[in-house]
């Protein structure tokens, strides 16, 4: 057999990549891409002076966008690069790709599942974080399926739903907060319960009752529980999460919350919003 030629080969090398792409599920993030050179600057660094100018460029094109760009390799561009955008609309499309926008200039459209960084809460839930992405999404790599639910981390598991929440369809999340306790830990545990007994704070991780004022829950997915599998996701085994009540990304709300808590009453036993949607008996007034 003769031997193939660089441009055969590099063919090869893109077909297969493309078929990779293709057959892969949509639901672990992973990108539809023909070539590595549509995100990254290939054998970056293996020239200094490439490597400097490719890093230069991202930087530029972060700081362009008002923010700190932190880059595990030479990216053409950072997060926002796709996931910001100056108007209103929170999904778009990049190729055969459907991308969730959670940073806009405008007020958003619609709130995708995480929020958005529009919102002053989001903003400086950002910042405190660390003022980057990887600060919470912190194995991203487009093109890996062990990288954990949305990049949080490896061994976060969940079932996300394509679209992000745009549309009818919602996440399944998996019982725990690894999301949020690497830095709120003390919402979870023994550090979150009295000597004598009780909650400090509203505990997270913890079981939905069946029964009593939790009886009547139904799940919503602008009032989402987890489960234990959520390949499974039985009612017996709901729990409470932090994202049950707050949208990391940010909300009109204060404190990141779904709903605004300073305007919520009982309404007669009518309301369904917000700590009610669980505390169903808690809206019913005596007669």
């Amino acid at each position: 057999m003769k031997e193939l030629g660089t441009i055969q080969i590099l063919s090869i090398v893109m077909i297969a990549v493309a078929l990779i792409a293709i057959f892969s599920t949509r639901a672990t993030a992973e990108l539809m891409t023909e070539c590595c050179v549509d995100c990254h600057v290939v054998h970056a660094w293996q020239d200094v002076t490439e490597r400097e100018e490719a890093a230069e460029r991202a930087s530029a094109k972060a700081k362009a966008k008002g923010i700190q760009g932190v880059f595990a390799s030479v990216l053409e561009e950072s997060c926002e690069g796709c996931h910001a955008s100056s108007k209103s609309h929170t999904l778009g499309k990049s190729g055969l790709n459907t991308v969730p926008i959670v940073k806009n200039g405008e007020e958003p459209e619609r709130l995708l599942a995480g929020g958005n960084f529009y919102y002053a809460s989001g903003k400086a839930h950002f910042e405190k974080a660390g003022g980057a992405c990887t600060a919470c999404h912190r194995d991203v790599r487009h093109h890996a399926k062990g990288a954990g639910y949305r990049f949080l981390a490896e061994g976060t598991e969940g079932i996300g739903d394509p679209q992000y929440e745009y549309g009818e369809g919602h996440n399944i999340y998996k019982s725990g907060d690894q999301y949020c306790s690497a830095c709120h830990g003390n919402f979870c545990g023994t550090e979150n319960q009295r000597a004598e007994g009780g909650w400090i704070r509203h505990p997270t991780n913890t079981p939905l009752p069946m029964e009593g004022q939790y009886e009547g829950y139904v799940y919503r997915k602008d009032i989402p529980v987890s489960y234990l599998d959520p390949n499974k996701p039985e009612r017996s085994t709901a729990r409470v999460m932090c994202m049950s009540c707050h949208r990391p990304h940010g909300t009109p709300n204060p404190y990141l919350l779904r709903w605004d808590y300073r305007a919520m009453g009982a309404r007669d036993g009518k309301n369904d919003n917000g700590c009610f949607a669980c505390h169903r008996q808690k809206a019913k007034r005596e007669m």
